[in-house]
């Protein structure tokens, strides 16, 4: 468990959390929240003899797995495979590697979870084939330099309405993702900017009234109180992580990052979250109070996602889609014949950045590789905006690995 410490200093402190050793598992606990029933068949032939690898660059790659673009033999059609390994630090984790195919099953038909096409099984692996999303992780517009390549206001209202139906769906069967970051939501096109697909349910698990789960893991930045206190979790676990999730989406900045895991934890644990920012106060108003309904310490006061989806904040820009196409219908009928209006460009999107494999780092009780970088900028002067950089680094961030005390888990990877 790590301990609450008391705050030192102001909101940023730098107090360290005590140093403790990485948790054992107890026996028979790796199995707790995980399926093990699928339908799939594993293909035991040559994942080679039906697939071509496309060469380049890889889609990700963590420390027990990589992505790769292929393309269907037969068909001609582009698909993500995922390669991950069975066997992690001397143990067996094939468990978990079902349990990810029993929740991509389950999760055919909702259109924001990505789609499960086949499964290969060697002697060393396992290849999961999924729908290729071809406007990669929404993370690149998170952290875009430029304020155009960035999301606009109403395009997170738009891709948040979609990232609620699709963890409605997953509360509603009872999986809980545990991993909800700009990094494991991608995007079907980037120009013009598509739907979303939530991805990567290597962390997810069951919860069931009757049984309490509690375990450390997440990405550090993302995740809840109650983890890092090792109670019990609920579907009200994802709901801090969509908190987390529109506050970066929004500002570009990392609402609970510090300078190193401890002080990161110690800013969820003592919930210090700035909302004077400048890129908040130039939102509609009613935007702070959907991140504030999230970000509660006791995880019963958090909203659900469904009534997240009736929040004045998202059901604003419907209503004012309705309004301006009425207006559109209504110019359109006055118009004198042969008149039409012209169709708006749609704006280019960033592309895909190449990521790096990171070091695996144990520190507290997790497993966790801890990189910083830069993030969008502020309107400001190119001066004031890197002095401002320096003196509030801890607001920035680059990229976080998930981390789990009962092992090592792959996190760089898009899938």
């Amino acid at each position: 468990m790590i301990p609450e410490c008391p705050r030192a200093g102001d909101s940023r402190s730098r107090s360290r959390f005590p140093r403790t050793p990485a948790a054992e598992p107890s026996p028979g606990r790796a199995a707790s929240g995980l399926l093990s029933e699928i339908t799939t068949t594993i293909n035991s032939e040559p994942f080679t003899d039906h697939y071509t690898i496309l060469p380049g660059k890889e889609l990700g790659r963590g420390k027990f797995a990589v992505v790769r673009k292929c393309v269907e033999k037969c068909t001609g059609h582009e698909y993500a495979a995922k390669f991950m390994r069975k066997r992690r630090k001397g143990q067996d984790c094939r468990m978990e590697i079902i349990h990810e195919i029993a929740v991509l099953e389950l999760s055919t038909v909702s259109s924001r979870v990505v789609n499960l096409h086949q499964v290969y099984e060697m002697a060393s692996e396992m290849v999961l084939v999924l729908e290729f999303a071809a406007g990669g992780e929404i993370f690149n517009q998170c952290v875009a330099d430029r304020e155009e390549d960035a999301f606009s206001e109403d395009d997170v209202k738009r891709l948040m309405r979609q990232i609620l139906e699709g963890v409605s769906f997953l509360h509603q069967n009872n999986i809980v993702h545990l991993d909800l970051k700009p990094q494991n939501i991608l995007l079907t096109s980037s120009s013009p900017l598509g739907d979303i697909k939530i991805v990567d349910f290597g962390l997810s698990r069951m919860v069931c009234s009757h049984q309490e789960l509690r375990e450390i893991m997440g990405t550090p930045e993302y995740v809840a109180p109650e983890i890092l206190n090792y109670e019990p979790i609920s579907i009200a676990t994802d709901m801090w992580s969509i908190g987390v999730l529109a506050y970066v989406m929004l500002t570009g900045i990392s609402p609970f990052l510090g300078e190193n895991k401890q002080e990161t934890f110690l800013n969820i644990s003592q919930l210090s979250v700035s909302y004077t920012e400048e890129e908040l106060q130039q939102l509609d108003q009613t935007a702070l109070s959907f991140i504030q309904m999230l970000l509660r310490k006791q995880p019963q006061d958090r909203a659900t996602a469904e009534q997240c989806l009736k929040h004045p904040w998202l059901q604003s820009s419907e209503s004012k889609e309705s309004q301006t196409a009425e207006k559109t219908l209504t110019v359109e009928e006055q118009e004198p014949p042969g008149m039409t209006s012209s169709p708006e460009t749609p704006g280019s999107m960033s592309t895909a950045e190449e990521k790096e494999e990171r070091p695996m780092t144990e520190e507290l009780i997790v497993m966790a590789a801890y990189t910083l970088g830069q993030c969008r900028q502020s309107s400001t002067s190119e001066k004031d905006a890197l002095a401002a950089e320096q003196k509030a680094i801890s607001k920035r961030f680059k990229f976080e690995e998930p981390f789990s005390a009962l092992q090592e888990v792959p996190g760089e990877f898009i899938y």
